[in-house]
């Protein structure tokens, strides 16, 4: 009787665990209007105070505020009976690495808090989380994301700009820097990764005119993560005695990537 008992249980408890539809509806209407002005721009951050809880106004008047191309929901979890909840969400954002460099877009990952208010839903700053990833960035001062992560660094220094820079670069390569030709082997490729958290636009730099030489981009626009073969051939019928050189150039960042072709005979 106890364990057909517990069966019975079983369903109650997980409805328990369960919001009503129209709690969830209520709470993403919101999220998704809160975000909704950080899309609009600076007009619509006034906007976004009225769904600001009463004891985190001063926090969001005097943060920096991100303006958003696009966001969307990932996830909802609720707590305090429903009262309360964490919200995730992805935004897409437009970020400069240095002011040496041109603005790329980039993915932002945010966990907010809420709360309910008077019967509403207000978002609000949990200062016993030890980092909030909010509109305004980490709420951690002293936290600094990984490059290409979406998270905006709290010091904005030349110096610490252009070592990010610089790891932002990092993240593309390619596979080797050297090829090695010959009448036997008149033909290799070299493979360009896109490490950035978006899309690229490449193209081939050859001073060197040599009779037979080619050397060819699979495809130039190239998305985040993905792999990009450069086919390097010959088909003279004289092996050229100096090697060559062609660049991989890496648009927006004008990166250069070089690979030196060497020409032997066997």
């Amino acid at each position: 009787m106890l364990f057909r008992s517990a069966l019975i249980l079983l369903p109650i408890a997980a409805l328990a665990q369960t919001p009503a539809p129209e709690i969830e509806q209520a709470l993403r209407a919101r999220v998704t209007e809160f975000f909704n002005y950080h899309v609009e721009g600076p007009t619509g951050f006034r906007k976004a105070m009225d769904l600001v809880a009463e004891d985190t106004k001063d926090y969001y008047f005097s943060s920096q505020k991100i303006q958003f191309k696009s966001f969307k929901i990932d996830s909802v979890k609720f707590s305090d009976d429903f009262t309360r909840a964490t919200v995730t969400l992805s935004g897409q954002r437009m970020w400069r690495p240095s002011p040496r460099f041109p603005e790329t877009e980039i993915t932002q990952p945010m966990s907010t808090t809420w709360k309910i208010e008077n019967g509403k839903w207000f978002w609000y700053r949990d200062a016993n989380a030890e980092q909030n990833l909010t509109p305004m960035g980490p709420s951690d001062p002293k936290s600094i994301g990984p490059p290409g992560g979406g998270i905006v660094p709290r010091d904005f220094s030349q110096a610490e700009m252009n070592k990010r820079a610089l790891e932002v670069l990092k993240q593309s390569s390619i596979s080797k820097s050297e090829v090695t030709l010959s009448a036997n082997h008149s033909s290799d490729e070299v493979v360009f990764h896109n490490g950035q958290p978006g899309s690229v636009l490449l193209s081939l730099e050859n001073g060197a005119k040599v009779p037979g030489f080619s050397a060819v981009l699979a495809k130039t626009n190239v998305n985040a993560g993905e792999d990009v073969a450069v086919k390097i051939r010959f088909e003279g019928k004289e092996m050229p005695p100096n090697p060559v050189t062609i660049r991989v150039m890496v648009a927006p960042f004008n990166q250069a990537f070089p690979v030196t072709v060497k020409f032997v005979t066997e």
